[in-house]
């Protein structure tokens, strides 16, 4: 099978990180979460995969966010069964099948190339609808059937934006739908100001822009949310390494990625 080859440059090329921490861990005989759908992406493309695996934090990090956000998205499915739930900066993720309950209304936002990619690699499902834009052009709210009780899901995006941006985008998101629920990944200010430790920004042509001091800088930015939940990336990761990152987490957890849970008041 001839492989598709990898075009992406700048914030798009960062999808492919995640892409192969899921893989990397779908690999593994007793997975924490199994993804078919990234083993055949990886299989798919022809992009040095390996150069980001050799930074285990980054691939552990990965992964212990894909479970967090599995988690707190499948909580939410629960509670509102016929939710639409909208995954900004999707890249090729495919959580939808992850976390499916046969009845939501699943939509995926990226940039054309993004989206072509995910039509080329991804299974079609009458339930998923794919939109070729950026996150911060509100023409995707145009095209949200139901926008109560909506859960918006914003993953490896917001440190890439300046805070006006972020700002404008949940303003807009606040006044457009009623009850939503956010599940972000927020960036440390410290990780922003120390950037170039970071293997992504290391291999790949990006700067972090957004950083919060502490998740409920958020709500202070965007007032219009309160704050539901805070989950530190360090706890998810000690799995893959309890005695290392137990006695780093300290230091860790104060300058690490977090998951913030937020409602629309």
């Amino acid at each position: 099978m001839e492989k598709e080859t990898i075009t992406l440059t700048g914030v798009n090329e960062t999808l492919v990180v995640p892409l192969y921490a899921r893989a990397l861990e779908s690999r593994k005989a007793n997975p924490l979460f199994y993804d078919a759908t990234a083993l055949h992406i990886i299989d798919s493309l022809h992009y040095d995969f390996d150069k980001h695996g050799k930074s285990k934090m980054n691939m552990w990090g990965c992964a212990a966010r894909t479970v967090l956000f599995d988690e707190q998205a499948k909580a939410h499915i629960k509670a509102h069964p016929n939710c639409s739930v909208i995954n900004l900066a999707c890249g090729l993720d495919d959580r939808f099948r992850r976390v499916d309950n046969g009845k939501i209304q699943w939509y995926n936002i990226d940039f054309q190339d993004v989206i072509d990619l995910r039509k080329k690699l991804i299974a079609q499902n009458d339930r998923v609808t794919d939109i070729a834009c950026s996150a911060l052009d509100d023409t995707w709210m145009e095209q949200i059937a139901n926008k109560e009780h909506a859960l918006i899901i914003a993953e490896g995006f917001l440190m890439y934006l300046a805070e006006s941006d972020v700002k404008e985008l949940f303003d807009t998101i606040a006044k457009r739908f009623t009850k939503t629920t956010l599940l972000l990944e927020l960036m440390s200010q410290w990780m922003v100001e120390h950037q170039k430790y970071h293997d992504t920004t290391q291999k790949i042509d990006v700067s972090f822009v957004w950083g919060i001091q502490q998740t409920s800088d958020f709500t202070r930015l965007c007032p219009q949310f309160k704050l539901l939940g805070d989950y530190n990336f360090t706890d998810g990761m000690k799995h893959f390494a309890p005695i290392r990152i137990t006695l780093i987490s300290p230091i860790l957890r104060k300058n690490n990625n977090r998951l913030g849970h937020f409602e629309q008041i």
